[in-house]
């Protein structure tokens, strides 16, 4: 890194004494594009020390940005599987910001303060079409960010006579090596090495600092640009097309691009009635979720399920996928099953996740054929019921096919076990020595999504006879056995200990290791707990004691399904349980002993209010709107109504907002998404 810094110095020596004078062009015509357009509400930032953790996105499907008011905490891509090249700090004492968003876009105002004193205007955006970041600094007084790459990336100075001639002040290569992990909690090294740059203009100087360089904005104009290739050569060419450019025309481009999106999704300022609740918060919302999914959305359509995971997750697009849905947004849910179509066809499989622009990189959890293949299979369904699309679900029909041939062998009476990556087991509501006990949600995923694809090549007739009548047996024998598996005392009981008692356990599995928590391969041991190789001869976990859970997440399930069972009104003692436990404590927490809820079961109950018509929706409602934070998202977690883990969330958030507007519909007589 020294070496890296005496070159920079060198370069920015030599320009230090043609440094032009500040000119108020870019920022005026940058002002004038922005004149007159709608901003969304303030986001608050009082430092990070004091900041409620409230984050939003940029992105466009090559190259993403994760931001916390006027912090960068990643930038990456592309690919979207591309790890980050590290963050950009505002650093100083009493700095303060409002952050705002153009409305519809991903376009954000940073309006940076000292001690209530105005020290600097930024505005970001990520262009249209190039993967490339734009960072206009307007200072009024001197403000100074801080670089910090992760200690794995190799950097290098990079000047040329091109760079020169566009006017760049400087620039820094980054190089991701190859074979680095894709995620932080697996092992799955990066397949190809890939490249950035970052380059500036204007009033800045630049100096090493620890452990990474420091961009001092003086008084006037400052711009950074972040572009990405992933290969080397198209890196720079990236970087020559946006200061060929200028900012004022990738802006007037991108304003244009976001424009066509939000255009083409529900018009909620006219739809929404005047007399709905929190109508104006509400409409805030919706236009961030909307924007906020879009960002997240990769070039190779699938859907990035936060800034630590990046990858494309079965899971959190379903969730997702309906709430574009309700957003009306259809063409988005298409290009998720385009993803998965994609990947099937190059490696046969589907797996907990998947990588962006990196084929054949998979996150495997245990039970990947279970649970994940139900919802692969509902959407590619519940699109067909939205658009009608015959042609699309055809040509993935093989895909479909596997989904439902790859449960059944997990069968064991009449059950299917969870996949290891579920919310609520991830987040510790379950134990993971629960894993192969019977799941009732993946096994009614199996009858519902099932008897979807059967009725399906039935009708377009599509397989023998012979063989739908098989598959209709299987289906109708777990149906008929699910009360007797899942229901007692009137409740959904989460998990039923009785299969594991009869399944043949592996003896090894890649999942989570029981004792270290780490992702690899783990084997068996003698009290039936699964451990890595690292943990194999430490003092043996005991053996797990059977438990029934019941889980508010898995209760409400059915209900957001539509699911043919258990009939609605079987669920209302279910959903009774959690309201008087609401009532009780003012709490939700997904497991009654607890006190964490994950993000989307305010929506999941919200959803079934709905649906049962109970007096306690409107204020369910209203405190799922509440819960948003200033951005307009929803947490994946939260403590006692409070954000607890990774915000700017496209799955919670999704489900949320769809429960909101099902909510709506049925109050007040709006044509819903159903329609």
């Amino acid at each position: 890194m020294r070496n890296v810094t005496q070159k920079l110095r060198f370069v920015l020596l030599a320009l230090v004494l043609t440094v032009p004078a500040f000119s108020e062009s870019t920022d005026t015509r940058l002002k004038d594009l922005l004149s007159g357009v709608r901003w969304s509400g303030e986001r608050q930032w009082t430092g990070r020390d004091n900041d409620d953790g409230a984050v939003h996105c940029l992105g466009n499907g090559r190259l993403c940005v994760y931001e916390q008011g006027p912090d960068i905490l990643q930038v990456f891509g592309p690919p979207y599987s591309a790890t980050t090249i590290g963050r950009m700090d505002l650093e100083g004492d009493g700095l303060a910001c409002i952050s705002q968003r153009v409305w519809g876009t991903a376009v954000w105002r940073h309006a940076v303060n000292q001690a209530g004193a105005p020290v600097a205007v930024i505005t970001d955006f990520v262009c249209d079409t190039l993967p490339a970041l734009v960072r206009v600094i307007h200072a009024t007084s001197p403000v100074t960010f801080v670089y910090k790459p992760g200690p794995e990336l190799r950097l290098a100075a990079y000047e040329s006579p091109e760079l020169e001639r566009l006017g760049a002040r400087g620039s820094l290569l980054v190089e991701t090596p190859i074979g680095i992990p894709l995620v932080p909690f697996g092992r799955y090294p990066m397949p190809g090495a890939v490249f950035n740059q970052i380059a500036w203009k204007g009033a800045v100087s630049v100096e090493e600092t620890d452990p990474g360089m420091s961009f001092a904005c003086n008084p006037g104009e400052t711009i950074l640009y972040v572009t990405g290739g992933p290969e080397l050569e198209t890196c720079l060419q990236h970087m020559e097309a946006v200061l060929t450019a200028g900012p004022e025309e990738l802006l007037r481009e991108t304003l244009s691009a976001w424009e066509r999106f939000t255009a083409s999704g529900r018009d909620f300022d006219a739809e929404l009635p005047a007399e709905v609740p929190g109508r104006g918060w509400l409409l805030h919302v919706l236009d961030a979720t909307a924007v906020m999914i879009k960002t997240q959305q990769a070039a190779e359509g699938g859907i990035l399920a936060g800034y630590p995971y990046h990858l494309g997750y079965v899971r959190d697009q379903y969730g997702t996928h309906r709430g574009l849905v309700a957003l009306g947004h259809a063409e988005m849910s298409r290009d998720i099953l385009r993803f998965y179509w994609q990947v099937f066809q190059r490696g046969g499989q589907i797996r907990n996740a998947q990588a962006f622009g990196f084929p054949g990189v998979y996150h495997v959890h245990e039970n990947d054929d279970v649970e994940i293949t139900g919802y692969i299979t509902l959407q590619a369904f519940d699109y067909l019921k939205r658009t009608g699309d015959q042609v699309f679900v055809r040509e993935i029909l093989p895909m479909l096919e596997w989904a439902w041939e790859v449960q059944q062998r997990h069968l064991v009476k009449d059950m299917l076990p969870f996949n290891g990556d579920e919310t609520y087991v991830a987040g510790g509501i379950l134990p993971r020595s629960a894993l192969n006990d019977g799941s009732a949600e993946a096994t009614l995923l199996f009858i519902e999504s099932g008897a979807l694809l059967l009725d399906f090549v039935e009708e377009m007739d599509l397989w023998e006879a012979d063989r739908v009548a098989q598959a209709r047996e299987t289906v109708a024998r777990v149906r008929d056995a699910f009360r007797a598996n899942f229901m007692r005392e009137g409740r959904l009981i989460t998990n039923n200990p009785d299969r594991v008692n009869a399944a043949a356990m592996p003896r090894t599995r890649h999942g989570v290791c029981e004792r270290c928590m780490s992702v690899e391969w783990t084997l068996r041991n003698g009290n039936g707990r699964y451990v890595c190789v690292s943990c194999m001869n430490k003092d043996p976990l005991p053996a797990a004691v059977p438990e029934v859970f019941l889980l508010q997440s898995v209760s409400l399930t059915p209900l957001y399904f539509h699911a043919s069972l258990p009939a609605a009104e079987a669920l209302r003692p279910e959903v009774e349980a959690i309201v008087t436990g609401y009532k009780n404590t003012g709490k939700l927490p997904s497991r009654p002993d607890g006190n964490v809820a994950v993000g989307y079961d305010y929506g999941l109950l919200l959803y079934a209010l709905t649906e049962l018509g109970h007096p306690l929706a409107r204020e369910i409602f209203e405190k799922t709107l509440a819960l948003a934070d200033e951005t307009g998202a929803w947490s994946e977690y939260y403590r006692d109504h409070q954000p607890a883990g990774t915000r700017c969330r496209p799955w919670e958030s999704a489900i949320n907002v769809e429960a909101l507007l099902h909510w709506i519909e049925a109050e007040y007589g709006l044509p819903g998404r159903n329609e």
